[in-house]
């Protein structure tokens, strides 16, 4: 039909018509099979460029920024702990890195507990043995924030830390735990030797004191009362509180001021009602036996 229908065109034209044919409509070379049309030039390979910067990393360093408002330095910790576990790996690294400066390694701490979860509780914790103070101080903080009770143990070690200012925040954090089992290690680093200087209470035996009273466990109470007696008004007054903390009792009579010193009284009185209590709980232990 298509040759008939030319025949009846003038030859210019025809041949326009034959040489403006779509090429869908040409015949595939005959050394190819039928439907098999030869491809497009072939891509070439690109390039893998990787990111120079570290999203994570460059997040960080805009929250620890000390030239910015906190305004704006607090969006970027929140982007920051926006990003979940996926940002913690980044963040361990540079959390346990001696080169990170000390507020980008407190900042980062502080987002791990923030994150949250096991892996950071993992991380926090193994910042407990960095060689620098502020790593292991932000650990703490760290770990204070995830308020885990699986904590415990590593906070617990921490007591017996070489820098007073850990130990003073590990009794913090243990009393914000409140488990009863750190009162027993509260109470043999009460009186490390490190926590005394000539013979004076140092800062880190009140933390503890009011760790113990925040726990309020029986296993405390001897070091408590002990503690009565401290030569530093602020341990012992600590003492006294915590002491009502954990037993519900005051000794005190009404005519005496709430910010009193402690008193030989008041030791006197704690003291023999400590001894009664044990030994009723000697004598009964006896007679169940």
């Amino acid at each position: 039909m298509l040759e008939l229908a030319l025949r009846t065109l003038p030859c210019a034209l025809a041949i326009v018509l034959l040489g403006s044919a779509p090429a869908w409509a040409e015949e595939p070379p005959a050394d190819l099979p039928a439907g098999d049309l030869p491809d497009d030039e072939p891509i070439p390979e690109l390039p893998v460029v990787e990111a120079t910067v570290d999203p994570i990393l460059e997040l960080l360093g805009q929250a620890a920024n000390p030239g910015i408002p906190e305004s704006q330095g607090q969006r970027f910790f929140d982007a920051l702990v926006a990003r979940g576990a996926t940002a913690l790996p980044s963040l361990t690294r540079l959390f346990r890195t001696r080169d990170s400066s000390d507020r980008e390694n407190w900042v980062a701490a502080r987002a791990i507990g923030r994150i949250g979860g096991e892996g950071a509780r993992r991380s926090l914790e193994a910042g407990l043995e960095s060689p620098r103070v502020i790593t292991r101080l932000g650990a703490i903080a760290g770990l204070r924030t995830t308020a885990d009770k699986q904590s415990a143990p590593a906070l617990e070690r921490a007591l017996f830390d070489q820098a007073m200012t850990v130990r003073a925040a590990a009794a913090d954090a243990l009393g914000e735990l409140g488990l009863r089992r750190s009162a027993k290690p509260l109470s043999r680093a009460l009186d490390l030797p490190a926590n005394f200087h000539q013979g004076r209470s140092l800062f880190v035996r009140r933390h503890m004191v009011q760790a113990l009273g925040s726990i309020g466990s029986i296993s405390g109470m001897d070091a408590l009362i002990g503690a009565l007696s401290d030569a530093d008004p602020e341990v012992s007054m600590a003492a006294l509180l915590a002491l009502r903390q954990t037993t519900g009792m005051n000794f005190r009579s009404s005519s005496v001021l709430s910010g009193s010193p402690v008193s030989d009284q008041d030791i006197e009185a704690w003291t023999a009602w400590w001894s009664k209590r044990r030994a009723g709980e000697s004598s009964n232990a006896g007679t169940a036996n």
